[in-house]
């Protein structure tokens, strides 16, 4: 077991592919958040959009539960400038009190700005460390770089594998 557990929702597959690929450069423990309503499509993209923007409430299939991880990435894609609603909601039932937490994000264009933002005003402190990309694709010897240096920059929080 890792001592770095990253929770991840993503809707069309690029915030799993950056979890996925962080969570094999740190050895880390990855989990989904999933909801229960369907985002697949231009439905869904817009249904995501507006939930996020009037802060509503959405139900979640799976939590994640932080257990005895000391370091917590989170990460998700930006929606209306803002964490998406799953995300927001996994937080509300969440402590993760005691934890490090760092966050990162995908999006097609927009800033991870307002997310960092919202996640510094939801979470018990800021995030220890910050991270996004911009349409993140599988062959990208760029991002797996930054990845690495994001990566030995999470490690030298004191995070590592447990024996």
């Amino acid at each position: 077991m890792s001592d770095i557990l990253i929770v991840y929702y993503s809707r069309t597959g690029k915030t799993r592919l950056v979890a996925e690929k962080l969570a094999g450069v740190l050895g880390a423990d990855l989990a989904e958040i999933r909801e229960r309503k369907d985002r697949r499509g231009a439905l869904g993209f817009i249904s995501g959009g507006a939930d996020t923007m009037l802060k509503r409430d959405v139900a979640l299939e799976a939590a994640p539960d932080p257990g005895t991880h000391r370091v917590v990435l989170l990460g998700m894609p930006v929606w209306a400038f803002q964490p998406p609603a799953p995300v927001r909601a996994y937080l509300a039932q969440t402590d993760l009190t005691g934890k490090t937490v760092c966050a990162f994000c995908t999006s097609d264009g927009s800033s991870g700005k307002g997310v960092f933002k919202a996640l510094a005003k939801t979470l018990p402190k800021t995030p220890a460390e910050t991270f996004h990309w911009l349409k993140p694709r599988p062959d990208d010897a760029e991002l797996d770089r930054a990845l690495a240096e994001w990566a030995e920059r999470i490690k030298a929080l004191g995070a590592g594998s447990r024996g």
